[in-house]
């Protein structure tokens, strides 16, 4: 079965497009109820399936899904959504079915039990996926060829497809303004620097770039103001510049030093007191809305005291840094959940956070 991949889910306006698409183009779609809630189906799952009752073609459990998978080869489903036990709902593909599910969501992932019933998939008459949903593991598909997935792209803007043609940065990048995905992950393309086009993904939330050529992180990448979480691998990143500060949205910020993602004959990272990453900015107390912040092989040696303005962090991982000791700034920070300094994880108390030299 051919089946092309989704660099991230449709969403809001592509959503309805595509749920139309799919109505149109197909007989059944699936969701299913994990049946993980101890008595009855949440409430949101219990409302959406008596919505979706007079389109009911079908309920089973995985265990009656066997069964008819082995005697009766005709009628089998074969979707990605069975993965585990559940109740299986199949339903008939109707305007009113489509409208139901434009109503309770505005992309695929919201599909996602308990908060609704989970992995909406639309199946062929063959029981195997058109559009397959796998929510929990951001999994999104359709059982289309390429040259089909390239057209549906032209006639539905927000439907970012892997194709091979994305082996090329350029055409990658491209297609990525082009349908604007909320996605991004760099990776393996032998760049030395991001290009200033980057700052036309007005609606990246989640970015992650694994390029051991790239040493500086651009002006036209702090305009990415709707990022939510940020990942860097290089080998030596020159620093961080004071615009981090303008990420104002970030909630993870993760930076790996001495990274290769193509390792050539004789290379090895540079040891750490030779690296460029040395500091942090202050403006990195600007992202009050962080949540974790990682820096690993770096040659930072001190914290600034701004970190004690982010209060909703509650993991901090600075390690395989040059960092002695316990920095005054994350002793204060009693509200962090979890600190690992230099490879030394710290334990921490309600009351505050415990020193090295408390541990010893």
């Amino acid at each position: 079965m051919t089946t092309v991949s989704l660099y991230t889910d449709p969403r809001e306006n592509t959503y309805d497009q595509i749920i139309d698409e799919l109505i149109e183009k197909t007989d059944r779609f699936l969701i299913v109820d994990r049946g993980y809630a101890i008595d009855d189906p949440p409430k949101r799952v219990a409302q959406v399936l008596e919505q979706l009752e007079p389109y009911l073609i079908e309920v089973f459990t995985m265990d009656e899904a066997m069964v008819r998978e082995r005697f009766m080869y005709n009628n089998k489903i074969d979707s990605h959504a069975m993965y585990s036990s559940g109740s299986y709902y199949i339903y008939s593909c109707t305007p009113e079915s489509g409208q139901v599910l434009k109503q309770e969501a505005t992309r695929f992932g919201d599909w996602l039990y308990p908060s609704l019933p989970d992995d909406l998939c639309f199946l062929k008459e063959d029981g195997s996926d058109y559009f397959y949903t796998v929510a929990h593991e951001g999994m999104y598909g359709m059982g289309i060829t390429e040259e089909e997935a390239s057209k549906l792209m032209e006639r539905i803007p927000g439907l970012f497809f892997k194709l091979q043609r994305h082996e090329q940065f350029d055409c990658f990048l491209d297609d990525a303004i082009q349908h604007q995905t909320d996605r991004l992950n760099i990776t393996g393309y032998l760049l030395s620097e991001i290009p200033d086009r980057i700052r036309e993904l007005t609606q990246l939330k989640e970015l992650e770039v694994f390029e051991q050529h790239v040493s500086e992180l651009p002006p036209a990448f702090f305009e990415l103001t709707a990022l939510e979480k940020l990942t860097i691998m290089t080998a030596d990143l020159k620093g961080i510049p004071q615009d981090i500060g303008k990420l104002t949205q970030l909630k993870e910020l993760t930076i790996y030093g001495g990274s290769a993602f193509h390792v050539e004959p004789g290379w090895k990272p540079k040891p750490k007191h030779e690296l460029e990453l040395r500091h942090l900015p202050a403006e990195i107390g600007n992202l009050t809305e962080l949540v974790s912040l990682s820096i690993s092989y770096s040659g930072i040696r001190e914290l600034p005291p701004e970190l004690e303005n982010l209060k909703k962090l509650k993991l901090l991982n600075i390690t395989n840094s040059l960092i002695e000791g316990t920095p005054d700034v994350v002793s204060r920070m009693h509200w962090l959940e979890h600190v690992s300094l230099s490879g030394h994880s710290l334990g921490l108390s309600e009351e505050a956070l415990l020193t090295e030299e408390e541990i010893e």
